[in-house]
């Protein structure tokens, strides 16, 4: 059985920043059956702008490493300008090498392979989500 969000008062809200439309549209489906509020953007401009707005109500960022426009590092320095204690969740469906990843990590909670199961994006959201 798959851990729900916690539901206080409202459903927890997460930023998905994925250019890969099947992706974004799979990822979106299983968060909001698990329970979640998800907010969506293509690349991260649109991340940015979304993010601006809906600060005060985003729990998480799950963002893509490689994307058109605006990249994910360049996308998450700028979130970490605007909140340097934003939670995110990297995912990558491209090879990161370990240093590469250290580097990510001291910014990002978290780090998800892709493809990646139902599950393993559930528990990474719930972790990162958990954490301090």
């Amino acid at each position: 059985m798959m851990k729900r969000c916690h539901k206080q008062n409202a459903p927890e809200t997460i930023l998905l920043v994925e250019d890969e439309y099947l992706v974004n549209d799979l990822t979106k489906q299983i968060l909001e059956r698990a329970g979640y509020r998800v907010l969506s953007a293509l690349n991260g401009k649109e991340a940015l702008s979304l993010f601006r707005k809906e600060m005060d109500r985003i729990s998480l960022v799950i963002l893509d490493l490689i994307m058109p426009e605006m990249g994910g590092r360049e996308c998450l320095e700028e979130l970490r300008k605007l909140d340097p204690s934003v939670k995110v969740l990297i995912t990558s469906g491209h090879l990161v090498l370990e240093t590469e990843r250290e580097d990510i990590g001291s910014a990002a909670k978290g780090f998800v392979n892709k493809p990646y199961t139902m599950k393993q994006i559930l528990t990474a959201v719930r972790e990162v989500l958990d954490s301090d």
